[in-house]
């Protein structure tokens, strides 16, 4: 039997990150959830997750880019697939996507909240089967 993927949520919104957490076990993955990015660094350096579901407005609104940035320009963490689930576009009106705003915006997929449990698994099975 092959091991559970890990994944990590970084979001400091209790209820949806453990809403997330019981759509990704109920679909077999092992899954751990933290509510800001520091705490976010210390899972990735003792777990290495295969994937990191990240919000982006935490403590500060640039959170979330802020910690994508520093993983994906580290050696140890830069190849973590990194799916943003966010409000930020509804909360600010400012559209973000990997395409355009690459240099920026260095996640590998990029979803509105909510996220149907269905897209989010469609998602999570493109980046890490």
């Amino acid at each position: 039997m092959s091991e559970k993927k890990k994944i990590l949520i970084v979001d400091d919104d209790q209820d949806y990150g453990e809403a997330l957490k019981i759509v990704l076990s109920s679909n077999g993955y092992h899954v751990n959830h933290v509510l800001n990015v520091r705490d976010g660094r210390t899972a990735v350096e003792q777990d290495k997750p295969a994937l990191i579901i990240l919000d982006v407005m935490m403590d500060k609104h640039t959170d979330g880019f802020d910690f994508c940035h520093n993983l994906k320009t580290d050696e140890k963490y830069k190849n973590i697939p990194v799916l943003m689930v966010t409000a930020v576009t509804g909360k600010t009106g400012f559209k973000f996507s990997p395409e355009t705003d690459g240099e920026y915006l260095q996640a590998d997929d990029y979803v509105a909240k909510p996220v149907a449990s269905s897209d989010l698994l469609l998602r999570v099975r493109k980046l890490i089967g």
